[in-house]
């Protein structure tokens, strides 16, 4: 009884057992695909790709080749879904060069040394060379860009010029008194007439800070420019009449703001000097004021009660600007300090 009981649960079990198996057993799933469309030199063409690849995937898959220049659009690392269009844009560049031609000049000398309207031509004229190198962009067989990259001067224009004559008959004209004017470095003196003149100093080095003729016409103050170290330039007089004399050295150094005759009085001047400074402006001014009287004989002397005058107000960079007073008494100044006048009256100390 036994035994029929043991295989009859053996027969009966068989076939769940097999059923459990069967259940257990893994479904066939099949892998996903999409289809994306690619469209490269003017064709379509649709290729089918697995689920999550990229626009490179596509391409490979395409049997598609890109040039170093060649873009895509989408970017090659986009991944694509199902219906997915990808434009691969072919890009190319070209580099031309250009020749530009550049115009000459024309220059126009006058000469004094010609008659009027009188011309000569010095030199031809050429116009010049210019190589410019351009790099054109194209997409897809369309040009999109055009840009210079490079240019190179290959021959330089060469001016024309035309020398023209300006001579003109000179007709001297009479003038009151003498008249000194300075060119290049040196002093020149009319007198009575445009058409004479003289050269009074020859030295080519009078820097124009100082340059007045006495109130008699007889000398003339200057100034020098100097190569000594700490020295600017140095102060000068010279006789201008018809009386030629040897210059004068006042023994002044470093004369920049002012230095003039005094008015009423015989070889005397005031003069305010300043220290050489490296910095711009070059100086810093020493906002004095000095008189001295010399003779022609070179004989200088300080005039009396004249020394140690300061002006602290003024600016002491830049300094003081002074003239004389056109309604006081022959001794006195106007210092100018900002937007106020200050007169300047000294009392002669007695000997």
């Amino acid at each position: 009884m036994k035994q029929f009981l043991s295989g009859k649960f053996y027969v009966l079990w068989l076939p769940a057992i097999l059923i459990t198996l069967a259940g257990c057993a893994a479904p066939q799933v099949s892998e996903a695909r999409i289809t994306v469309q690619l469209i490269v030199d003017g064709l379509q063409t649709d290729v089918e790709l697995p689920a999550g690849s990229t626009v490179d995937d596509a391409l490979k898959a395409g049997g598609i080749l890109l040039d170093p220049l060649d873009r895509t659009d989408p970017p090659l690392y986009t991944v694509l879904g199902s219906g997915s269009q990808v434009q691969v844009v072919r890009v190319k560049e070209e580099f031309i060069v250009e020749q530009e031609i550049i115009p000459f000049e024309s220059q126009v000398v006058r000469n004094e040394s010609l008659p009027a309207g009188q011309e000569y031509w010095l030199q031809l004229g050429q116009n010049g060379l210019n190589e410019i190198t351009i790099r054109k962009v194209f997409e897809d067989e369309k040009e999109v860009s055009s840009s210079p990259i490079k240019s190179v001067m290959v021959k330089e224009a060469i001016p024309q010029i035309k020398m023209v004559g300006v001579f003109k008959s000179f007709v001297p004209f009479p003038i009151p008194g003498r008249l000194a004017f300075l060119v290049d470095g040196n002093a020149w003196v009319m007198e009575k007439t445009t058409g004479t003149r003289r050269q009074v100093v020859t030295t080519g080095d009078l820097d124009g800070r100082v340059f007045s003729l006495s109130p008699d016409g007889e000398w003339l103050l200057y100034t020098r420019s100097s190569q000594a170290d700490n020295t600017i330039n140095t102060l000068w007089a010279v006789p201008v009449g018809e009386e030629e004399g040897d210059p004068v050295d006042l023994g002044v150094q470093n004369v920049v703001h002012f230095a003039d005759w005094k008015p009423d009085a015989v070889l005397t001047i005031a003069y305010s000097t300043v220290e050489p400074r490296p910095a711009a402006p070059g100086w810093q001014a020493n906002n004095d004021l000095k008189m001295l009287s010399f003779s022609a004989g070179g004989f200088i002397k300080r005039v009396a009660g004249s020394a140690g005058y300061k002006f602290r107000r003024a600016v002491r960079l830049v300094g003081t600007t002074f003239s004389w007073a056109p309604d006081g008494p022959n001794w006195d100044m106007r210092a100018r300090m900002g937007l106020d006048w200050l007169i300047w009256r000294p009392i002669p100390r007695s000997p």
